[in-house]
């Protein structure tokens, strides 16, 4: 029953917060995030874009760091890719036709990735570019 009311309020509330920043012109993101993994995060995430998208015409969803990845095909690359899980439910559920694949989970970290890390194979400025970029679309 606590859930329940957590995701009830943070819904109500974000509506609120979303309101009060659209009349600006300007549109606001919303950070969900957590102190340890598998504590519903996503699930909240649902909550938030099923309750935002009865209240504006327009939303969209970005993962910026993933961990369990699965191949998509990117219209705007014209290629095969690798997102997160996560951004296929969001992206099919909620029907976010606008965004492409790419722009909703712009970092992966795939097996190995300490390492390549480590090795300096993956610049750490590269990556904030990605994210910021996705952002950005």
């Amino acid at each position: 029953m606590q859930s329940s009311f957590m995701l009830s309020s943070a819904a109500r509330s974000t509506a609120a917060l979303c309101r009060s920043f659209s009349t600006g012109g300007g549109q606001r993101p919303i950070f969900v995030a957590a102190t340890k993994q598998h504590v519903g995060k996503t699930t909240t995430s649902l909550a938030l874009m099923a309750g935002l998208q009865k209240r504006f015409p327009k939303v969209g969803f970005i993962k910026p760091v993933g961990q369990q990845h699965v191949t998509v095909h990117s219209e705007t690359l014209g290629k095969e890719i690798r997102v997160d899980k996560d951004i296929c439910l969001l992206k099919e559920q909620f029907h976010l036709d606008h965004i492409d694949y790419r722009h909703m989970s712009p970092v992966i970290i795939p097996r190995g990735y300490t390492k390549d890390y480590i090795d300096g194979k993956i610049s750490h400025e590269e990556q904030l570019k990605d994210i910021e970029h996705a952002y950005e679309k």
